[in-house]
């Protein structure tokens, strides 16, 4: 029997561990945290369990969704109720429109562009930032309605600080190669039918960081919270953990931590500056919004809005079917400020500071007057968004590293979101014990030789 070491129990990790065990290998979760989630973590507010990382996944590939089905608990998959998301820009507020990729719409003169963004200019060709993509393919309206909150929202940048392959390698590559920008964009929407679609788990997404918790203990193993790792070499055959209590030898390690704490733990080359990004929670009661649904599931806030420090609004309550109705008549509303380069206006305030900026912004949103929530949490993230300073260098020197059972998983390798990185962990459990097995094929070999 092998033995592996996974450090870090969010998605990835947890994904890995439970192939691993599940595949015969003796398997330690090694997490520095209270509990196992990662992103998928949850605070309890107002007495609701509500979801503080990912609320939803979506169904490209299919890889989430067979990942549930094997875990047994397919019946709670859910979909979002109808209603859709808004884009509030500087000129008002509008539904997204659809067949947006990155915000780059694919059909410049679909009416649902035109009522955000008018009539589009020429295209122009540039190269440089995707923020002079937009501006020369698009326009300046498109740039800032369109771009700008589909990419600070989603992935906390801004179009400015970040290059096209940053966020879309093979459309990148495809204008790269000489063809229109408009053209290229067309061609992604049309490969991608089912869109943004996005779905999501009754009960919430942290449910799944305790099916994959209590399948990978149910398959044999030992996941230990409360104990960071504070060193990793390697040995002969295999590799040394090391934490504050004790040293554990392994054959394979999954490293399945944010980049800047892998680079920390195999002495990389590079330093990572992380961005804080906050998400806050209120909860209405009752007489809150009234039953109203005035956005939609929720809203992006675009370049120049005044009067806004939130990137992005959710309203939970009418998004989830299921959260509705446990919430009996509230309201739940999930506000994120922060992005790479700018602090988030959030950060310092104590809990009435915090209660009336997101209440102002909240009624700005929505485009209604608000009372005074009856709760509000704030969950404070660290993260790497695309476009850091030696992100790229940081991956590719981390990528070369994945050599004599060494495994990395998570979002910082395979790419932002569950879609990716649940596929990408799932092959990366693989490709360990392949290689460990291919490994002692070889051994045996050369011994009966």
């Amino acid at each position: 029997m092998k033995s592996a070491v996974v450090v870090g129990a969010g998605a990835g990790g947890l994904v890995a561990a439970w192939e691993l065990a599940r595949a015969g290998c003796e398997v330690t979760v090694l997490e520095a945290g209270d509990r196992p989630g990662g992103l998928l973590d949850r605070v309890v507010v107002d007495g609701l369990a509500l979801d503080v990382g990912a609320e939803g996944y979506s169904v490209r590939g299919g890889a989430v969704e067979r990942l549930v089905t094997d875990l047994g608990a397919a019946d709670l998959i859910t979909t979002p109720r109808p209603g859709g998301a808004w884009l509030q820009a500087a000129s008002g507020a509008y539904p997204i429109p659809r067949r947006l990729v990155f915000g780059l719409p694919a059909d410049p003169d679909a009416d649902d562009v035109r009522a955000v963004v008018g009539e589009l200019p020429a295209a122009r060709e540039a190269s440089g930032t995707l923020a002079d993509l937009a501006r020369a393919g698009y326009g300046e309206r498109v740039l800032d309605d369109l771009v700008t909150p589909l990419v600070g929202g989603v992935y906390s940048a801004a179009p400015d600080d970040v290059t096209l392959a940053d966020l879309a390698p093979g459309l990148a590559a495809a204008v790269a190669s000489g063809t229109p920008l408009r053209t290229a964009v067309a061609e992604v929407a049309a490969k991608a039918p089912e869109g943004g679609a996005v779905h999501g788990l009754r009960g919430g997404m942290h449910t799944l960081a305790d099916l994959l918790a209590s399948s990978a203990r149910a398959a044999g193993a030992d996941l230990d919270c409360a104990e960071p790792v504070t060193g990793l070499s390697r040995r002969p055959g295999g590799w040394r953990v090391t934490t504050a209590g004790r040293k554990l030898d392994a054959d394979l390690v999954v490293l399945a931590v944010p980049l800047d704490a892998a680079m920390r733990l195999l002495g990389g080359p590079v330093v990572l500056p992380t961005t804080r990004i906050d998400v806050v929670t209120l909860v209405l009661d009752a007489t809150g919004l009234a039953g109203d649904e005035p956005r939609g599931t929720g809203v992006l806030v675009g370049a120049k809005v005044p009067g806004v420090a939130a990137k992005a609004l959710t309203h939970s309550t009418a998004k989830w079917a299921w959260l509705r109705e446990a919430a009996g008549g509230r309201d739940v509303l999930r506000l994120s400020y922060g992005r790479r380069g700018q602090p988030p206006a959030s950060s310092g305030l104590d809990a009435g500071a915090l209660a009336r900026l997101a209440r102002r912004d909240a009624e700005v949103l929505l485009g209604r007057p608000l009372p005074e929530p009856s709760a509000v949490r704030r969950t404070e993230w660290s993260i790497l968004p695309p476009g850091t300073p030696g992100l790229t260098q940081a991956r590719e020197w981390l990528t070369e590293q994945r050599i004599d059972g060494l495994g990395m998983v998570g979002a910082g390798i395979s790419g932002v979101g569950l879609a990716s990185v649940v596929p990408h962990a799932r092959a990366e459990a693989v490709r360990l014990m392949q290689g460990t097995l291919m490994q002692g094929t070889l051994m045996q070999g050369n011994k009966e030789s």
